[in-house]
């Protein structure tokens, strides 16, 4: 019996190759032939094989980027905190022009 993926696996298998591209695991052309195939998957068992080229064992690719976004989200406020923190530790507006 021949198992036809669902929309739903079609699309969550469409955001780990989004995920993968976000990384910098794959490039855009790698990405357009995933793509091609995730939603040209006729079985259950095509799309498993995208889904295996993308994932880490133990580990789900959205995790990761979630993980990396947050990283990202806590440099940048740190960075602006410590931007903000030298100013008023030297009496600057750090938004008026020198």
């Amino acid at each position: 019996m021949t198992v036809h993926p669902s929309g739903d696996d079609q699309r969550q298998a469409a955001e780990l190759v989004r995920c993968a591209v976000d990384d910098g695991r794959i490039g855009v052309r790698d990405a357009g032939r995933l793509l091609s195939t995730t939603y040209r998957a006729r079985t259950r068992r095509e799309l498993d094989g995208v889904v295996a080229l993308l994932t880490t064992p133990g580990r789900d690719v959205s995790d990761r980027a979630a993980y990396l976004r947050a990283v990202v989200h806590i440099v940048l406020f740190a960075a602006a905190a410590t931007v903000l923190l030298i100013a008023a530790l030297h009496s600057v507006d750090p938004l008026s022009p020198h």
